[in-house]
């Protein structure tokens, strides 16, 4: 398993360390990942897209939270990538929502597409719930509810198994081999 360190956010009004060098690519922390691996550090594999990986995360405090990464090349904004790789990207992203909505039935998903921290094109899936278990229910995340804490292991591994197989027969149906 690669122990990738996720970068801690800057003090408040400063961007991170290394952040223009990150932009154009330099030592960018996503892009040192081994996109092979079926599991990166900062989570699980769950699915090979056209463009781009789906993880499910071990950080933070929402059950569920996966993040799409763009696997083509290094990218920091959408706006870089062709209009068929963006179709792509946002196909490899509908397909976890749809995943995480079938598995976790939430009241909303939120999908984020930031970079503040790490600029490389990668979208949070966060699945939002009811009051008493979601850390903002009916407004913004505060982004320490996925940063902040660890996911319990055991369920992590579950739940990845789940999605695995919603994935792969959403794939099957579609006729789409990953």
């Amino acid at each position: 398993m690669a122990d990738h360190a996720q970068p801690h956010p800057a003090p408040s009004g400063a961007w991170p360390e290394n952040f223009t060098s990150h932009r154009r690519g330099t030592n960018c922390p996503m892009c040192a990942n081994d996109f092979t691996a079926d599991d990166i550090g900062w989570g699980l594999l769950l699915r090979r897209g056209e463009v781009s990986n789906a993880y499910l995360w071990r950080s933070g405090q929402v059950r569920g939270y996966a993040v799409v990464i763009y696997t083509g090349r290094h990218v920091a904004e959408p706006t870089e990538l062709d209009e068929e790789e963006a179709a792509a990207f946002w196909r490899d992203v509908l397909a976890l929502g749809r995943a995480l909505e079938a598995l976790y039935e939430p009241l909303k998903m939120n999908y984020l597409l930031l970079g503040n921290q790490i600029p490389h094109a990668h979208w949070h899936c966060v699945p939002r719930r009811d009051v008493g278990t979601d850390p903002a229910p009916g407004g913004p995340l505060p982004f320490d509810a996925l940063d902040l804490g660890r996911q319990d292991e055991e369920q992590l591994q579950a739940d990845a198994r789940a999605l695995r197989r919603l994935l792969a027969e959403a794939d099957g149906r579609s006729g789409v081999q990953r």
